[in-house]
């Protein structure tokens, strides 16, 4: 390797170093920020009448605007119940990524370790995407289980930030087979050598 070819690499291993650490410590007030939020969100609708809540959330089901005030304590408990395993999903899909960008850092890139870690964030983003589309029939079924059985909603919406959190999913845990299969490759050649 010449001179060039060696301060070429060095730079581009640096550019990964430091595009590695940044996207980290993103992931790591992400992943800060978030159980905060779902924390919040959980208690607003389980408990809408606490002193710091001012009581006016509402969920929006179909053309139907309905207020958690006006919905029973279990109603309110499942829904909670949604929130909760939604950012816990979340969560785990945040810090996989997390610890993924800190081995890249570390310029591991080719680790059992490391390549768990992507096949992990893949898995958990897919989980998420998943439980995204599934909940929001279930949140509205639960929303309106008081009312009379004609008025029952059941709405099914796909977004696009469930479409692309199932297709980056897809396409990191597919990522993660090939280099583990390409490791794996690297691994037998140098056992013949």
């Amino acid at each position: 390797m010449t001179t060039m070819e060696a301060e070429l690499r060095d730079k581009r291993l640096r550019r990964i170093r430091g595009c590695a650490g940044f996207v980290k410590w993103l992931l790591t007030l992400s992943a800060i920020a978030l159980p905060i939020m779902g924390l919040g969100l959980f208690v607003s609708v389980l408990f809408p009448t606490w002193p710091s809540i001012n009581g006016e959330e509402s969920i929006v089901v179909g053309d139907i605007e309905r207020s958690f005030l006006h919905m029973s304590f279990l109603q309110r408990a499942l829904l909670s119940l949604l929130v909760a395993i939604s950012f816990f999903l979340l969560m785990n899909a945040l810090w996989s990524l997390r610890m993924l960008c800190a081995r890249l850092q570390n310029m591991d890139f080719f680790s059992a370790n490391t390549l768990k870690r992507l096949i992990m964030a893949g898995v958990w983003l897919i989980s998420y995407a998943f439980f995204d589309v599934a909940s929001d029939p279930v949140a509205a079924l639960i929303t309106t289980m008081d009312y009379p059985e004609a008025q029952r909603i059941v709405d099914v919406t796909v977004d696009g930030g469930e479409v692309s959190c199932l297709i980056l999913g897809a396409l990191m845990l597919v990522l993660g087979w090939i280099l583990r299969e390409a490791a794996l490759l690297a691994e037998e050649n140098r056992q013949i050598i």
